[in-house]
């Protein structure tokens, strides 16, 4: 089991309306999310978006953060993003999970461990979680979720489903 994550509202929201949540607490011992990022779930779920009520989910804990100092940073990053790799830079050793570019370069500058949903996807097959990354991974796409081709290949790649 790895330590802790910090979770942004993408992560949460591909992987609630595939009933994959709960991979989350197999593969990590402390999972957690931003203020911030409940803060985006709740509007989300007010605007119909299929999202978990956060407080129901007994393994994902709920934090504060200040994130001002990120947000000056990077204007383009957003609140929910920003505490995430606010987290990060905090609590070292810990991993984030965001899906946008922008973010998840900031993390890297920042020294950050990162990844994103599909290596998520990849670490859960890899411990037997789930049984093939493909058919998630198309799930993602037809909800949205923008994957160049060859980035789909990458991740087949790296999941041995090339």
């Amino acid at each position: 089991m790895l330590g802790k994550v910090f979770l942004n509202t993408s992560v949460i929201q591909y992987l609630y309306p595939m009933g994959l949540i709960h991979i989350l607490n197999t593969l990590f011992e402390e999972v957690y999310v931003p203020l911030e990022v409940k803060e985006e779930i709740e509007r989300g779920k007010a605007q119909g978006v299929e999202l978990p009520h956060l407080d129901e989910i007994d393994f994902i804990k709920v934090v504060g953060t200040e994130t001002s100092s990120l947000i000056g940073i990077v204007r383009d990053l957003g609140k929910g993003k920003a505490a995430v790799i606010l987290l990060g830079t905090e609590n070292p050793g810990s991993l984030v999970i965001l899906d946008d570019r922008l973010a998840r370069e900031v993390a890297r500058a920042l020294k950050v461990k990162v990844t994103g949903t599909a290596g998520l996807l990849i670490m859960a097959k890899e411990r037997g979680l789930i049984k093939a990354v493909k058919p998630c991974l198309d799930k993602l796409i037809d909800t949205g979720f923008y994957l160049a081709p060859e980035h789909k290949a990458l991740i087949l790649k790296e999941a041995n489903e090339a």
